[in-house]
């Protein structure tokens, strides 16, 4: 059963590292956004979106059998630490009030860590994964 799960909860994951990393897109103006994502020098918003598809793809790979299910897990652990590590950079970095005051919305103070918290899912979900192939 949890070898089936594991890869589901990674596409949920993904999911929603997509979903929160959009939602700045919507609530405030681009001009601000792009200030919000562009703190550090690596364009984490590019990069997470490229890994998050690729694992998403992957652990659809996975769960339906078409690739070998230790190189699915393996990639797709990879994907999500590096996700996860760049994201976890950029939130520490980020200042709190970067896109509350370029858009003026409170409403997204805790989006960063959010967001950090939620890429943390990825590898922990290919780390289950790999565990019940390997």
């Amino acid at each position: 059963m949890s070898k089936r799960l594991a890869p589901k909860v990674g596409i949920v994951s993904c999911l929603a590292v997509l979903l929160l990393l959009s939602l700045p897109y919507f609530l405030a103006p681009a001009t601000a956004v792009s200030v919000y994502y562009g703190t550090i020098p690596v364009p984490v918003d590019l990069l997470d979106t490229f890994f998050a598809l690729v694992s998403l793809i992957a652990f659809g790979s996975g769960l339906q059998d078409r690739s070998d299910p230790a190189t699915i897990a393996g990639v797709t652990l990879v994907l999500g630490v590096f996700m996860a590590a760049i994201t976890l950079w950029w939130a520490v970095v980020t200042p709190a009030d970067t896109l509350v005051e370029a858009a003026r919305m409170d409403s997204l103070s805790t989006h960063r860590w959010i967001f950090a918290l939620v890429t943390f899912a990825v590898p922990a979900s290919a780390g289950w994964y790999a565990r019940n192939v390997l």
